[in-house]
C-alpha cells in the first residue's frame, strides 16, 4: 500500500511537472507569436565538425505580421554581412506577400507564387516535413515567429524533454531560459537552449548542438544583440517595389541573365566539352547531331532540380532522345555519391559551371530543348509540375 501511495506522489509530480514545463513554454510561444513587429541585429555563428573552425554572419533581421498573406502571415527581410567572409557581405533574403527572393553565393532565387504555389507549400521527403521557399533556410529561423513554430514543434513531440528555468538571472538581466533535447526513435538528435527578456519576451540567445555526442556534431549559436518590438515599420517598407527600389542593381543583373537565356530560343546551340562523371571521357555536343537533346542544368542542393531530374527518368527510355544533365560542381567522391543516390538518368557531365554561364543560366533548374539542326526550341526555367506533359508536346514538334 505504501509503495502504491509513493508511486502515485512520484507518477502525481512528474505530471504537475510536465504540466508545469509546456505551460511555461506556451507562455513563451504566445509572446512571441504576439510581436507585430520586430527589428534585430544578431550575430550567428557556426562551429563546423571536425575542424572546430567556426564562421560567423552578421544578420539585420526585419519581420512585421501580414495578416492579408494566407500563405505565411509575415513578411521579412534579412540582409547579411561577415567579416571573416567579405563574399557574403550583400546577400540577402526577402519574403513577402508570396514573392520571395534569396541572393547567396553570387546567385539570386526568385519564386513568385501567382506564377507557380507549389514552391511555397510544405511537402514531405520521406517522414520528413519539409518547409515550404519562404521558411526554409538557418537564418529564417532566427525570426520570432519561426522560433515560436519550432517551440510548438518541440512540444508536440512527447519524446522530447524540456526543462524551463524563470526569471533566471543573467548578467542582472531578468530572462527565461529553456534547454530542449530532442529525440528521434528514442536517440538525441539535438540539444538546444534558448534564452528571452523576460519584460519583452524577445530572443536573447540560442544554441543549437546537432548530433551531440558525436564526431560529426554541429554547434550554431545565436547572440541578439539588440531587438525593438516598439517602432514600427513605415508604410510598404515590406513591398515588393520598395525592395526592389533598394535591391535594383543585383537584381536587375541576375534578371537580365535570366532573360538572356530565354533569348537563346529559335538560335545556334553554343558548342561545349565537358568531362563525364566518374569517366575519363568527354562529351562534346557537336558529336550529336542525329536526334533532339534535352541539355539539363541543376543544382544538387535544390529540391526542384530532383524533381526536375525525376520527371527526367520518363524519357530514359526513349532511344529517339538523349539526356544530358549537367552539373556545375567538379567531379568529386560527393557528386558521385550523389549520381549513384539520385539514378540521375541520361549522360551525366561535371564542372559545367562556365558552361551555365555562356547559356546564360541564372536560376536552376533550366532546361534547353535541342534539335537535330543544333537549334534551341524551347527553355523550361524552373520546376513545372507539368513539366513531363510540356516537353512531350515541345517534342512533337519535331516530329512534323
Amino acid at each position: 500500500m505504501i509503495k502504491k501511495i509513493i508511486c502515485l506522489i512520484v507518477s502525481s509530480f512528474y505530471f504537475i511537472t510536465v504540466f508545469s514545463e509546456t505551460n511555461q513554454v506556451s507562455q513563451i510561444i504566445s509572446r512571441l507569436n504576439q510581436i507585430e513587429h520586430y527589428r534585430g541585429e544578431a550575430l550567428f555563428r557556426v562551429t563546423l565538425p571536425m575542424t572546430d573552425e567556426e564562421v560567423e554572419y552578421r544578420l539585420s533581421l526585419r519581420c512585421q505580421r501580414n495578416p492579408t498573406d494566407t500563405l505565411y502571415g509575415y513578411s521579412y527581410f534579412i540582409d547579411l554581412t561577415s567579416e571573416s567572409n567579405p563574399a557574403i557581405n550583400g546577400n540577402f533574403i526577402y519574403y513577402d506577400s508570396g514573392n520571395y527572393y534569396n541572393f547567396s553565393n553570387q546567385r539570386l532565387r526568385e519564386y513568385h507564387a501567382e506564377e507557380d504555389t507549389a514552391p511555397f507549400h510544405d511537402k514531405m521527403n520521406n517522414q520528413n516535413e519539409l518547409p515550404g521557399i519562404h521558411r526554409s533556410g538557418l537564418f529564417i529561423e532566427e525570426l520570432p515567429m519561426e522560433i515560436a513554430s519550432r517551440l510548438q514543434r518541440y512540444l508536440s513531440n512527447p519524446e522530447n524533454r524540456i526543462r524551463t528555468y524563470s526569471d533566471t538571472l543573467i548578467n542582472n538581466r531578468k530572462c527565461n531560459a529553456l534547454y530542449i533535447d530532442e529525440y528521434i526513435n528514442g536517440e538525441i538528435i539535438r540539444s538546444s537552449v534558448y534564452i528571452f527578456d523576460s519584460e519583452s519576451g524577445t530572443p536573447i540567445f540560442k544554441e543549437v548542438e546537432n548530433n551531440p555526442g558525436h564526431l560529426g556534431s554541429q554547434t550554431v549559436t545565436v547572440k541578439y544583440i539588440s531587438s525593438d518590438i516598439k517602432t514600427p515599420f513605415p508604410n510598404n517598407f515590406f513591398s515588393e517595389e520598395n525592395f526592389i527600389e533598394q535591391k535594383g542593381n543585383i537584381i536587375a543583373t541576375f534578371r537580365s541573365n535570366y532573360f538572356k537565356a530565354n533569348n537563346l530560343t529559335g538560335k545556334t546551340a553554343p558548342n561545349f566539352s565537358l568531362p563525364l562523371l566518374n569517366d575519363e571521357k568527354r562529351f562534346d555536343l557537336s558529336e550529336y547531331e542525329d536526334r533532339p537533346l534535352i541539355l539539363a542544368f541543376v543544382d544538387t542542393t535544390s529540391s526542384f532540380c530532383k524533381n526536375t531530374l525525376d520527371c527526367a527518368k520518363y524519357f530514359s527510355d526513349n532511344k529517339n532522345l538523349l539526356w544530358i544533365t549537367l552539373l556545375s560542381e567538379k567531379n568529386s567522391d560527393d557528386l558521385i555519391k550523389y549520381q549513384e543516390q539520385n539514378e540521375l538518368p541520361g549522360i551525366v557531365t561535371c564542372n559545367a559551371q562556365s558552361i551555365a554561364a555562356k547559356y546564360g543560366i541564372a536560376n536552376y533548374p533550366t532546361l534547353f530543348v535541342i534539335s537535330p539542326e543544333r537549334k534551341i526550341i524551347s527553355v523550361q526555367i524552373g520546376y513545372d509540375p507539368d513539366l513531363i506533359e510540356n516537353l512531350q508536346q515541345i517534342l512533337e514538334t519535331l516530329k512534323d
